[in-house]
């Protein structure tokens, strides 16, 4: 039985449609809610949170060209898509690159963070 493994990584611009596509390792979510412990009178203590839940996906595309690291480069706080090999779909904003150069000088890793945000659609 034959098995096949997707592993590409889309990601789309939201305002002009832009996008890059490439093999992608390393990705990972987290989800959290912001809040705090506060501490009252005789040293009661509460949770005091703010609605909504924050999430990021963190990524690395690999094997990328010089071309795509500077359009990705260039894409730094604009809203994107992000589609993986699974069909999840996050829509967020990335405010930084980090790269790692290969020995051949071709070919570059870039990881990225994407912050999600929350997005309505339909008519």
């Amino acid at each position: 039985m034959a098995v096949l493994g997707l592993s590409m990584l889309w990601i789309n611009r939201l305002d002009n449609g832009a996008s890059v596509s490439a093999q992608s390792a390393g990705r990972g979510r987290t989800h959290d809610q912001a809040g705090e412990v506060r501490t009252y009178a005789g040293g009661r203590q509460r949770a005091v949170t703010i609605a909504g839940e924050r999430g990021q996906f963190t990524f690395r595309l690999t094997y990328v060209t010089l071309a795509t690291v500077e359009l990705l480069r260039s894409w730094v706080g604009a809203d994107v898509q992000v589609r993986d090999h699974r069909g999840q779909r996050f829509v967020g904003v990335f405010f930084g690159v980090s790269i790692v150069e290969y020995k051949d000088p071709t070919s570059y890793d870039v990881a990225i963070v994407l912050h999600t945000v929350t997005v309505v659609e339909g008519a």
